[in-house]
């Protein structure tokens, strides 16, 4: 089995994914839910003729600030359900993710569980079976659900099937947005073999370079990104630091959206990690991180090590030595 799924209190619309899953009925019918979204987002309705379980997968150029691609799952034949065609709306989510890299986050709602008259613990189950058969090991699907008091018993339940000796779930892997300017094609290689070392070692490392649609607006993705990392890593050079200060192209259009989530967070928080690459270090590191701790990437540095702490500091390694036992002292008398 491979992927993750999760489920979370709340509307599927409430915040970005990569990819976002709307019901309708093998005939193209909506509930008048999804039809008001389809008017706010511009959201073309789904085609007729589906096949119960079908699953019609495209990009979503109404509201990127959502997501990257929609799909439509058929999940409703005459005002019925199957477990079976949830199962396989799961298992054509989880195919889509393992042959795009760029989908990792997916999110869905109770699929059948209404106008197909399934209980909401069989969507669960069919949905997450058929997911996690054949998602990427690093996907992760979330079930929104609309009603508290349904949220509450199918948390529970859920945690009692995946965890039945209450043993703590496997660790998603770490999800990585990387920042930094177009300097040079020598420099974007190095970005890019950075990010695949990254990736070699089990961090989701996301580079426009690999997950930015073709057609896809610019800003947006950013903003979806960095609302979605856990960590930022921001590779800053004399010209990363120049069109920050400056405020200008797509680096200055994230400096704002950095700066607008560091006033959010905690002073404690570690979320951005910065990489100053020049041998000059005030010439490559914008103004409003001067005060943060910073990674001196010099021409002449032992590339080998600094990755390693780079992949450290990712992965909160602690570097102080272990505390060893206090000694016992002996006083004579």
């Amino acid at each position: 089995m491979a992927g993750f799924v999760t489920l979370r209190l709340g509307d599927l619309f409430d915040g970005p994914a990569d990819l976002i899953v709307l019901p309708c009925s093998t005939g193209g019918t909506i509930t008048r839910f999804v039809a008001n979204r389809l008017l706010e987002y511009t959201i073309p309705r789904p085609k007729r003729g589906m096949e119960l379980g079908e699953v019609d997968i495209m990009p979503f150029t109404g509201a990127e600030n959502i997501a990257q691609y929609v799909a439509f799952a058929a999940s409703v034949l005459s005002m019925t359900s199957k477990p079976d065609a949830i199962h396989r709306i799961g298992s054509a989510l989880g195919r889509f993710s393992l042959e795009n890299a760029s989908v990792r986050t997916l999110s869905a709602p109770l699929l059948g569980a209404g106008a197909g008259g399934l209980r909401s613990e069989t969507v669960v189950q069919s949905l997450s079976d058929g997911f996690q058969e054949t998602a990427a090991k690093d996907a992760i699907l979330t079930i929104h659900i609309l009603h508290e008091s349904v949220y509450d018993r199918l948390t529970h339940e859920h945690t009692l099937r995946e965890n039945p000796t209450s043993t703590p779930p496997p660790s998603k892997p770490i999800r990585v947005f990387i920042s930094y300017s177009g300097t040079s094609d020598r420099h974007k290689k190095w970005v890019a073999d950075l990010g695949t070392f990254l990736r070699a070692n089990g961090v989701d490392a996301r580079l426009d370079q690999w997950h930015l649609r073709k057609g896809m607006d610019l800003p947006q993705w950013m903003t979806n990104e960095l609302e979605m990392a856990e960590r930022v890593v921001i590779i800053s050079d004399a010209r990363y630091s120049e069109r920050a200060d400056g405020r200008s192209g797509g680096v200055g259009w994230e400096t704002m959206l950095i700066q607008g989530d560091m006033s959010n967070l905690s002073p404690q928080s570690t979320k951005y990690v910065v990489i100053v690459r020049e041998d000059a270090f005030d010439s490559g590191v914008p103004r409003y991180l001067k005060t943060r701790f910073c990674i001196h990437w010099k021409s002449d540095s032992d590339e080998e090590e600094l990755r390693n702490q780079l992949l450290k500091e990712l992965y909160n390694v602690s570097l102080a030595p272990p505390l060893g036992t206090p000694p016992t002292y002996y006083v004579a008398y």
